[in-house]
């Protein structure tokens, strides 16, 4: 298994949970360390878990494919994050096929679950590890496609979840299939590759999709002075036809923000770009700035200015009950109150408070932080977080969560 991160290191405990052995692989040397102590950075992998596995040597850790046996199958569980463009990044898969491609032999399947455009499988990982290995899929290795579905933080057992499968030949396929029926209670077996990628993407740009929406519509409601979690919370009653999104700060994590851009290059590349997507991405895109905006307003009510004040935003993490915090929207928001003049401070459970940025300092909450700021924003609403201590001793609290609905408490 490459790559041992969110999505990585869960699917290794469960392919070893189910008797498989794993060689779990990362280049980064503090999580190798950390999967050698067995202690776990993940919210959705126990220490006991890792013990365990470690323990009955199913679970391996390796810092690259050089120290690893020759197995019978590769899992590629790398980032694929966006250049700076926003165009699909696979340099991290790309680094994968090249390690596998020095020690593959003839027979081995490899999957790839990193979360790739539509095509990427047969039109990209093909080509590039044919031309590193000189080995050929469909008669040497076999090559499939498995997107992940994790969502970090919400106690899904992961082989609960559905598992997709397509291989890029009917062999690559059956493979698959095989070594994830093993793991998972149910395998879906798709048409194509092609139809995998596009599953993967669709899944994500439909809440996506949805998220804009319902920040755009709350947007309107304030105007109109209606409060849009209660429209929402009305609407939820419905038994069908009917699914509940929320508004909030802006859209992160590693999936949702880049999902979209992956869907639309595709799109854009068959003379079919998504005007729904482009519009969905500004919306969402916007929202940092339009919190940034009404606690702007609320300062000015008290006779105060962003410029001079000091901010405390609660949570860093991109959501509650996680500690990851890439393309959070905590990061834009500090960025848009700096760039307004105001000091910004960050207080996370899930966070060392010693973990400064030069946008921002890190500190413990306690009554003495929320008591010396100007205005607490909530962004991210662990309930990990003492609630009733920041209403007790900040004069000013802004939810853009919905988590605090409350007559002293300001909404988004």
């Amino acid at each position: 298994m490459l790559g041992q991160g969110y999505v990585g290191l869960p699917l290794s405990i469960a392919m070893a949970s189910s008797g498989h052995t794993v060689h779990a692989v990362d280049t980064n040397p503090r999580r190798y360390q950390s999967l050698v102590d067995c202690r776990s950075y993940i919210v959705d992998v126990s220490d006991v878990a890792l013990h365990r596995e470690a323990g009955a040597r199913r679970f391996l850790p390796a810092p690259s494919l050089a120290e690893v046996p020759p197995v019978e199958a590769y899992v590629i569980a790398t980032p694929t994050p966006l250049t700076d463009d926003r165009t699909p990044d696979l340099r991290y898969v790309d680094a994968a096929l090249a390690q596998i491609a020095r020690h593959a032999r003839p027979g081995v399947l490899i999957v790839v679950e990193s979360t790739v455009f539509p095509g990427a499988m047969r039109d990209h990982v093909a080509p590039t590890f044919e031309r590193l290995s000189g080995l050929v899929s469909g008669v040497d290795v076999s090559l499939a496609y498995s997107p992940e579905r994790v969502d970090p933080g919400r106690g899904l057992r992961l082989s609960e979840i559905p598992k997709l499968v397509a291989g890029l030949d009917e062999a690559a396929d059956a493979a698959a299939a095989k070594l994830y029926e093993t793991v998972f209670e149910q395998v879906v077996r798709v048409p194509s590759c092609e139809v995998a990628e596009f599953a993967k993407l669709y899944e994500n740009t439909f809440r996506y999709l949805n998220i804009a929406f319902a920040n755009e519509l709350s947007r309107a409601s304030r105007a109109i002075n209606i409060s849009f979690r209660d429209v929402v919370s009305a609407a939820s009653s419905k038994p069908f036809g009917f699914m509940a999104f929320h508004h909030g700060p802006g859209v992160g994590g590693h999936c949702l923000p880049s999902n979209v851009h992956y869907l639309n290059h595709v799109l854009a590349a068959a003379g079919q770009p998504s005007e729904l997507l482009a519009a969905a991405t500004t919306i969402n895109d916007s929202m940092p700035q339009y919190l940034v905006d009404r606690l702007a307003e609320l300062l000015e009510r008290r006779g105060k200015q962003l410029q001079g004040s000091t901010i405390l935003l609660l949570g860093l993490a991109f959501k509650a009950g996680v500690s990851d915090s890439r393309n959070s929207p905590t990061y834009r928001i500090a960025e848009l109150l700096v760039a307004s003049g105001a000091k910004v401070k960050v207080a996370d459970p899930w966070f060392d408070s010693d973990a400064d940025t030069d946008l921002f300092t890190m500190v413990e909450l306690n009554r003495e932080e929320c008591a010396a700021t100007d205005a607490v924003l909530l962004v991210t609403d662990h309930d990990q977080i003492d609630y009733d201590l920041v209403l007790d001793a900040a004069d000013l609290v802004l939810d853009s969560r919905g988590k605090l609905r409350r007559a002293e408490v300001e909404q988004l």
